[in-house]
């Protein structure tokens, strides 16, 4: 077990500052002074460490102690209250809430952990970071270098091979290998995290570095190549929020992606993350009014638009609306903006398909064209390629487009119809469709949705209308782990300590991070937690698990009363199949279940194969031999 420091948290009545141990005697002390100047002679790494970080703007740290990491606690408790640790019951959660606090800062988030068990609890949150580009750097000590010999299995205690470990989650990784290299590699860290395409890094600290003496006068401002110089605190800064550069897009690539759209009598735009990343949602509405576009988001692109703008049609994907699904089929021309084109909002990459003409806006050269074959291709950040393309249009896009405009208007009424029919349910137990419209009236302009993996994402993603664009809802796709909400909350609402925070989980997902309940209550935050119950990991449960236990269960996961996952391929043009087509209502739990049910065209009652026939109780075609290896489920 990891030895344990007791450390006082952010929001606590302070108490006394941990000290390192150095063999004997004191360790040096940090300095109390401000954020800037240098670190005095005879101060220790972590003061130099904590003096970095605020050099970068870094307001909060999350993690939990241990006995290697204890000089930095010290240096962050002299630097309060400009500088802050947010004591959580779990590594795992410490990168989550960095995470959730950077999604909604445009700031980098920073993370602790201590050395071997505490790393080992870091990849879930980085991997969920990676996959969504957020920039969170994740401080973790290290043995110091003398053990090297003893790290095999552990021989030095807690001995962990952490670079290997974290690299297939992080953006870039590096060791301190003493004093002296320390502010080098830490604005090193930063300009990892937040250039180019953002994502988590990880700084490996040796404990002999952060309780060791720091170097003798270093300029906490001071030239990034460590060569004494000096630089102005811009220019370093800049490094601690996001996108720290905004690369502008090529004429030649502007007038080629135009030319592409005008043409377009049907033209669709799928945003994602990266509009929101890039503060582009005024952006993309304008191009959007331009070109008569209709407009669906990601999960992590929602908020890009406002979703009761006339063009809008919501979430796009498995975990979309029917006018999402239905418009994006029947485009003649789709613009990716912003997004990594995930199996998620593409059907499992069956649309956009072949004949859709694709034009990709994105700041990550290795996406463009990865995911679909593009017509043009935009190298640039969201928020000056958008702006960039609607200049070029240089007046309104060619074409009547009074007919799209209209077919539009039709697909998003008729969803709102839809849904709305659903969530005025009086079922009993209480329809998570009726929850999210409780929520949505509830909630107030400046509160934040988050919802934990899974199908609180997806009820939260397509149930939840926002009104306004901005990051009000998040969801966790980059990784899609359970237990995200909860730490990530932590995260927003000590980023914004006036509004409210509303996590949004199932039972099964706030079960990982229920220890993290006693730090909402130890710090007084403003959060609620909402607890979809279904006495089950459901969505799990509908995706591979018995439905036998259906009948009367009190669930609240996709049931008869949810037909909202849409778009395995081959969804006919003309939209989503009627309800009366389908062979039974009350079969799918689950995106999943449903795919494996339908098959949506030409035959929406023909099973896959005979074993979902038998297992779902379905008519079995002549063609088809019976499978009698999973029994019939009961209808319920």
């Amino acid at each position: 077990m990891t030895d344990r420091a007791a450390a006082r948290p952010s929001g606590g009545s302070g108490g006394s500052s941990p000290r390192a141990s150095t063999g004997g005697g004191s360790p040096p002390r940090a300095s109390t002074g401000g954020s800037g100047g240098v670190v005095p002679s005879g101060q220790h790494g972590g003061a130099l460490l904590a003096g970095l970080l605020a050099e970068h703007g870094v307001r909060h740290v999350f993690g939990v102690p241990g006995g290697q990491t204890l000089a930095l606690y010290d240096a962050i408790l002299d630097r309060g209250p400009d500088l802050r640790h947010v004591l959580v019951r779990d590594e795992r959660s410490a990168a989550y809430a960095a995470d959730g606090y950077a999604r909604v800062t445009g700031r980098a988030g920073v993370c602790d952990a201590t050395v071997g068990p505490g790393a080992a609890k870091l990849p879930s949150g980085l991997g969920e970071a990676l996959g969504a580009s957020v920039p969170v750097v994740a401080l973790v000590s290290d043995l110091p270098a003398r053990l090297a010999p003893h790290r095999y299995r552990s021989a030095a205690s807690q001995a962990l091979d952490q670079a290997a470990l974290l690299a297939p989650v992080t953006k870039w990784h590096a060791t301190v290998p003493d004093a002296a290299t320390l502010p080098a590699l830490v604005r090193q860290a930063f300009r990892e995290a937040t250039t180019g395409r953002p994502g988590p890094v990880a700084l490996f600290l040796p404990q002999d570095v952060l309780d060791g003496p720091a170097p003798e006068h270093v300029a906490l401002h001071g030239s990034a190549g460590g060569d004494g110089g000096s630089a102005p605190q811009a220019s370093i800064s800049r490094f601690g929020s996001f996108p720290a550069f905004r690369p502008a897009p090529d004429p030649a690539d502007l007038a080629a992606a135009v030319a592409v759209l005008q043409g377009a009598q049907r033209p669709f735009v799928l945003a994602g993350g990266g509009v929101l990343h890039s503060g582009a949602a005024a952006e993309l509405t304008a191009l959007a009014e331009a070109l008569s576009a209709a407009v669906g988001t990601t999960l992590s692109g929602k908020g890009a638009i406002a979703e009761d703008h006339p063009l809008s049609v919501g979430v796009t994907g498995s975990m979309g609306t029917a006018a999402a699904a239905t418009a994006l089929a029947e485009a003649d021309v789709v613009l990716l903006a912003g997004t990594k084109a995930g199996s998620g909002p593409t059907f499992g990459w069956a649309l956009p398909r072949a004949g859709q003409a694709i034009v990709q806006l994105d700041l990550d050269p290795a996406e463009l064209g990865r995911a679909f074959p593009v017509a043009a291709a935009v190298l640039a950040d969201a928020r000056p390629g958008l702006a960039g393309l609607l200049a070029a249009l240089d007046g309104p896009a060619g074409g009547d487009r009074a007919a799209w405009r209209a077919r539009i208007a039709e697909l998003a009424a008729a969803w709102r119809a839809e849904r709305d029919a659903e969530r005025a349910s009086d079922a009993v137990p209480i329809a998570p469709q009726r929850v999210l419209a409780e929520i949505e009236a509830a909630l107030g302009g400046d509160d934040i949705l988050i919802c934990d993996a899974s199908l609180a994402s997806g009820w939260g993603g397509v149930y939840l209308e926002q009104r306004q664009s901005g990051r009000r809802v998040l969801c966790p796709r980059g990784q899609a782990g359970l237990g995200y909400a909860l730490p990530a909350a932590i995260g927003v609402a000590t980023a914004r300590p006036g509004q409210r925070t509303v996590a949004l989980a199932g039972d099964g997902a706030l079960a990982y991070a229920a220890g993290e309940l006693a730090t909402v209550a130890e710090l007084g935050l403003p959060v609620t937690v909402i607890v979809l119950n279904n006495r089950s990991l459901g969505g799990s449960a509908g995706t591979g698990g018995s439905p036998s236990a259906a009948a009367g269960r009190a669930r609240t996961s996709p049931t008869c009363n949810s037909p909202t996952w849409h778009g395995p391929s081959g969804w006919p043009a003309s939209g989503s199949p009627s309800r009366a087509t389908w062979p039974r209502r009350c079969a799918p739990r689950s995106p999943r279940r449903a795919r494996r049910c339908w098959t949506w065209s030409p035959n929406p009652g023909r099973p896959r194969s005979p074993r979902t026939a038998t297992r779902y109780g379905m008519a079995l075609p002549p063609d088809m031999e019976a499978d009698t290896r999973c029994p019939a489920t009961p209808t319920g």
